[in-house]
């Protein structure tokens, strides 16, 4: 899972960082960002904090389907296909995000080529990421996907082996990731501690072998 970030382009020292920075509103822990199937001629910079990007169903179930963090570009679908977006967003902390006016982002992609290809990197890897996400539901076990997840937190946070890692997302939210019950993701948190995979404190978790993780992905 890539990471994407662009602080380069909108920190405080760049013209564009200078004119989204009067923009910005203040998120706290479950408020929403912008909801699902809106139409929008902007798009957000996330300044500070984390966040969940979602599709909800028919009755209302979420299917999370990544996190972003400080540094990423979100919500720019609808402005470049003049269709609503087709996920919500919603802050999983105390986070700061800034609003893009569409012809301002547009505009700079024109200007600067490493921000146009960065954002067309960003578009090809969240397709692929959705395609994958796909097959994981369809033909990995539960096992498989949950393994999967802390890796994905891993990469999402850059962080090595045994290094801890923010429990920034719940057992709900981990179980809506990857389409089970709160129930298995609880059951199988407990075998991989105590098989000696991770290690949960109250607010972060340690990966002590990102092999077995890799295994576990690679035969469930």
């Amino acid at each position: 899972m890539a990471v994407f970030n662009y602080s380069r382009f909108f920190n405080e020292n760049t013209e564009l960082g200078q004119l989204i920075y009067e923009k910005c509103q203040k998120y706290k822990s479950g408020e929403l960002v912008y909801a699902q199937d809106s139409n929008m001629n902007h798009a957000y910079y996330v300044k500070s904090g984390l966040l969940k990007i979602y599709r909800s169903g028919a009755r209302g179930e979420q299917q999370i389907v990544r996190l972003v963090k400080e540094g990423s570009l979100i919500g720019f679908h609808s402005m470049l296909s003049d269709e609503p977006e087709v996920t919500g967003c919603e802050s999983l902390n105390d986070a700061q995000v800034c609003v893009i006016p569409g012809d301002l982002l547009k505009d700079s992609m024109k200007k600067d080529k490493a921000l146009s290809e960065l954002i067309m990197k960003q578009t090809c890897e969240e397709l692929k990421q959705t395609c994958n996400s796909m097959l994981e539901i369809s033909q990995k076990t539960v096992r498989g996907r949950l393994a999967n997840l802390f890796l994905k937190l891993q990469e999402l946070f850059q962080a090595k082996d045994d290094e801890a890692i923010p429990l920034v997302i719940s057992r709900v939210d981990m179980a809506r990731w990857i389409g089970t019950s709160k129930e298995s993701v609880s059951r199988l948190i407990t075998e991989f501690k105590e098989d000696g995979i991770l290690t949960f404190s109250r607010n972060e978790i340690r990966i002590n072998s990102k092999d077995k993780l890799n295994k576990i992905v690679m035969i469930s």
